[in-house]
């Protein structure tokens, strides 16, 4: 406490103005320089605080407040220096300058390692840069994001507007559920979108058809690779052929497992492949038959001219006789009528092709069958229609229209000896656009429908469903050689299995000549 006393004490001590002898001049040259200096010390500390304050995001803040306390301890020490003009407080000014040296040397202990890193800070020129260069990054990004918005709007354009039934399945845990179907889809299996997303295969498909891409689905997922395959339906249109395509998607982030499906009806292919098969296998067999009957005629015309010579020479009472001659000729007529028919399965029916109304022969064809069955108890039956222009020949149309009423008609008239309380029925409509740029002649009966045993051969030359000696097989033969003549085709599948008007239909499908025009025009 006496040490302290005594650096306080200044009795012995004079102020600094007796050194400088109380020259005016020289005092306020001290007072001034030092007080301007210190209010300058004292005012750089209170903006380096304002900024560490509010600027907590700087780089060592420490430091800037540590250098603040610094430039004040410098200042105070300016401060003294004017007081100790006047007093000898030598003690006080000293202490002031041992802080002032103790904040120094903190202050440059702590600077001194700071060196590396405030050189290594990037200058404002690398921060321009680099902001450059980050600002290019952004506007490649959104570049790219913009890219790849087109990119899935087109692929959702793609999706929703393919003709092709695509859809997504989603891997759950009671199954496989449709995520998303196109509209295309909906269409082909008449069911709604908002009720199938969400919805097991078999909510939205027939038993069969989910049971088969339950099996698909699995077999593809075990694989891990894209899987297609072919299926058939058979339904009111005839037998559709459908090529499916499935292909496993990499899982998403949550490890959820999808697979992508297609599904395009490949019908129209499929049977222009068989067309050309059959093409060529009934060019074949026209050619056999055509030369079949060309052998065959004169021999049964020589037959037949004697046999009727040898019936006129017989005696009057040879009653037997003659009944075998009546036989002999019947059956050779018969046979001249089954070659007549070898000559029309082998004639090219497209010579001397015209432009007509396909309604007006049909209409022709059911009034000969109404009339010629009018004992039958047959109902024929013609359904409203629009007029349907074709080009071929109106006498061909009309012989194939009534070679199928009279293929129905024997069916009906053997199911009623079978079932007299079955209905008797023939209906007949045509329907111009049911088929894309065709009209279709339709002829459906109650006869119960095609045997099973010849069905998958029912089109073919000499195949029939009737008895023996009842029918030549030839019938519907003659039928495809008229509709390819015309550029059409037939089709047939059985209709109402099990119920009492069950039946066959016979489809006559025909290219409109609007259309075949075009189709040859192109």
């Amino acid at each position: 406490m006496s040490s302290l006393a005594a650096l306080l004490d200044t009795e012995a001590l004079a102020p600094h103005g007796v050194c400088l002898l109380w020259r005016p001049e020289l005092l306020w040259l001290h007072v001034v320089s030092d007080a301007l200096t210190g209010l300058a010390y004292w005012s750089i500390p209170v903006v380096l605080l304002i900024l560490a304050r509010r600027r907590r995001d700087l780089i060592y803040p420490w430091a800037i407040e540590l250098f603040a306390v610094f430039i004040l301890a410098c200042g105070a020490t300016h401060f003294l220096a004017v007081w100790t003009l006047w007093h000898p407080d030598y003690g006080l000014e000293g202490a002031v300058k041992a802080v002032t040296a103790a904040v120094s040397v903190a202050t440059a202990i702590a600077l001194w390692p700071l060196l590396p890193r405030l050189i290594a800070l990037p200058s404002p020129a690398d921060l321009t840069r680099a902001n450059d260069r980050l600002l290019q990054e952004v506007a490649e990004r959104r570049e790219a994001e913009q890219r790849a918005r087109g990119s899935e709007a087109r692929l959702a354009g793609f999706f929703e507007h393919l003709g092709d039934a695509l859809f997504v399945l989603r891997v759950a845990p009671a199954g496989f559920v449709f995520e998303t179907v196109n509209p295309a889809f909906c269409r082909i299996f008449g069911v709604e979108r908002g009720r199938t997303e969400g919805a097991a295969p078999g909510m939205a498909l027939a038993p069969e058809a989910a049971a088969q891409l339950d099996r698909e689905l699995a077999a593809t997922l075990a694989a891990g690779h894209m899987r297609d395959w072919e299926s058939t339906t058979d339904g009111a249109e005839g037998t559709r052929h459908w090529h499916t395509v499935l292909v496993p998607m990499p899982p998403d982030a949550d490890g959820v497992v999808r697979l992508l499906g297609s599904l395009r009806e490949v019908t129209e292919l499929r049977r222009l492949q068989a067309d050309l098969v059959e093409t060529a296998r009934r060019a074949t067999i026209g050619a056999l038959c055509a030369g079949v009957a060309h052998e065959m005629s004169q021999p049964v015309n020589i037959i037949g001219l004697w046999a009727d010579r040898a019936r006129a020479t017989l005696e009057p009472g040879a009653a037997r006789a003659r009944r075998a001659m009546e036989v002999v000729l019947d059956q050779t007529r018969r046979l001249g009528t089954l070659l007549e028919r070898m000559r029309d399965l082998a004639r090219d029916a497209s010579p001397g092709a015209e432009a007509f109304d396909a309604a007006t022969a049909v209409k022709a064809a059911v009034e000969v069958a109404r009339r010629a069955w009018a004992l039958d108890r047959i109902e024929v039956r013609l359904e409203p229609h629009a007029a349907a222009p074709v080009r071929g020949r109106p006498a061909q149309l009309e012989q194939a229209v009534l070679h199928l009423l009279e293929n129905s008609r024997d069916a009906v008239l053997a199911r009623r000896r079978r079932e007299p309380e079955a209905p008797a029925h023939i209906v007949v409509s045509i329907a111009a656009g049911a088929a894309p740029g065709g009209v279709t002649i339709t002829v459906r009966d109650t006869g119960g429908g095609v045997p099973t045993t010849i069905a998958p051969r029912m089109l073919e030359p000499f195949v029939t469903s009737k008895d023996p000696g009842q029918g030549t097989g030839l019938g519907l033969p003659l039928v495809i050689g008229i509709a390819r003549g015309m550029g059409g085709r037939l089709a047939w599948a059985n209709w109402a299995e099990g119920r009492p008007e069950a039946g066959a239909v016979f489809r006559l499908i025909l290219p409109l000549a609007a259309a075949k025009a075009a189709g040859a025009a192109a």
